[in-house]
């Protein structure tokens, strides 16, 4: 097997990330039946930026958005 054909392999097994609305984090909190402060703890950040994610205030970047898409597509076990 070349290295390329490893590198689009690679790229095929990723978990594609995408920005997340705000609208779209409190939904995906809800429909996990969680709080945001048991949101907040199964992804290791703090209830205070789950609350600024839901309210637009600050954006989910890299590791955390990567975290919200795992949830979005295996739920909260997924992760927790």
């Amino acid at each position: 097997m070349s290295n390329q054909t490893v590198r689009a392999f690679d790229k095929m097994c990723l978990t594609l990330v995408e920005e997340m609305t705000p609208e779209q984090i409190r939904l995906l909190r809800l429909s996990e039946h969680a709080s945001q402060a048991v949101f907040a703890c199964d992804l290791n950040v703090t209830m205070s930026l789950v609350s600024q994610w839901e309210r637009g205030e600050k954006r989910p970047r890299s590791a955390s958005l990567k975290l919200l898409t795992l949830v979005a597509k295996d739920g909260l076990g997924a992760v927790a």
